[in-house]
């Protein structure tokens, strides 16, 4: 397999009328003012610059997008994109790894996955774009150890089915750190200081686990209307409302959950919540109560629950007070009867 050298100056488009599948371009230091597409044919490319911010790719005068993908096997590492009027970088293909790249300041998108499975998205960092840092159609994607900060809309969009977020850092967006919708492992990020919700779930069937959401202007996590998906083992405090809001949501799993010190309640079960689990989760310090079921919620466990420094711990609101159960749960702080052990 062959290797072409761009050197500054260079088209980089130019390479690709003379790679084959296999090949190896890579790319020097310099600014290449040109938008990028990896042509159908070329399975198994790599693309590879200098590093970031020392191999840019700049939109300012090349508006559009600035990395296409049309082909796949490919792996592109080692650049910064900016300043394309439309996404940094757009994939429509499956089994491609993007990793060690810097996405910043482009007008829609960081990364948009319109369709493609088995992607790999690994140790991206993708700044102030104009709508989400990455967003993902398809399904079997992984997106690991990135940094998605001050996007002008969402850190994160996951639709599609079945994939992976894994430790990834989700800070300071103007809407949702992560909106997720289709069935997903979240497992092990970071959400916070974003403009509304840490995670707002819109699906049945996600797994969220061992997450912080933190210091987000709305809810940690919102899991509003949605079944059968299990938050397990997360990390949620300093949010600006809920900690754990689940409004209209039926038979979910909050269990082994640490929420403190969120400005109304704890975890909160509202708007016809049945049929849902809450156990053995520790709720400290919420400004409202630990843990609130509203008039309509029904048949919801509450059981195993250490609670305290809440206004009150538990509370039920009639009929919730005998329409739900309430079994072993351990309240510090003065709750009505029936509710505490």
């Amino acid at each position: 397999m062959a290797v072409i050298n761009v050197l500054a100056g260079e088209s980089i488009n130019d390479a690709f009328n003379d790679a084959d599948p296999g090949d190896t371009i890579r790319v020097a230091a310099g600014i290449f003012e040109e938008n990028v597409v990896i042509p159908a044919g070329l399975d198994r490319l790599r693309l590879l610059g200098a590093g970031i911010g020392q191999t840019i790719l700049d939109g300012t005068g090349s508006p559009g997008d600035g990395i296409v993908v049309n082909s796949s096997f490919v792996t592109i590492s080692g650049f910064t994109v900016r300043d394309y009027t439309e996404d940094g970088i757009d994939i429509f293909t499956s089994d491609n790894i993007l990793r060690d790249i810097e996405v910043r300041n482009n007008g829609s998108d960081g990364i948009d996955m319109l369709s493609g499975d088995r992607n790999l998205i690994f140790k991206i960092t993708s700044v102030q774009n104009g709508i989400a840092g990455i967003h993902i159609d398809g399904s079997s994607n992984y997106v690991v150890e990135s940094k998605f900060k001050e996007n002008e809309s969402f850190g994160l969009i996951l639709h599609g089915s079945i994939n992976l977020v894994l430790r990834n850092r989700v800070i300071g967006n103007a809407v949702d750190g992560m909106e997720v919708a289709g069935g997903h492992f979240v497992i092990d990020n970071i959400s916070k200081n974003n403009g509304d919700d840490g995670i707002d779930v819109g699906s049945d069937g996600n797994f969220i686990f061992g997450n912080n959401f933190n210091r987000n202007t709305s809810d940690g996590i919102d899991l509003s209307e949605f079944a059968n998906n299990l938050v397990f083992n997360n990390n949620v405090k300093n949010n600006s409302e809920d900690g754990i809001d689940v409004a209209g949501g039926n038979n979910n799993s909050i269990v082994g959950n640490k929420v403190k010190k969120n400005a109304f309640t704890g975890i909160e079960l509202d708007s016809d919540s049945d049929e849902n689990i809450v156990d053995q989760n520790l709720v400290k310090k919420n400004v409202g109560p630990g843990i609130l079921l509203t008039s309509d919620a029904n048949d919801n466990a509450v059981r195993e629950n250490t609670l305290s420094g809440n206004t009150p711990d538990i509370q039920a609101d009639t009929p919730a007070d005998t329409n739900n159960t309430f079994d072993e749960n351990d309240c510090q702080t003065s709750s009505p009867p029936g509710l505490c052990s």
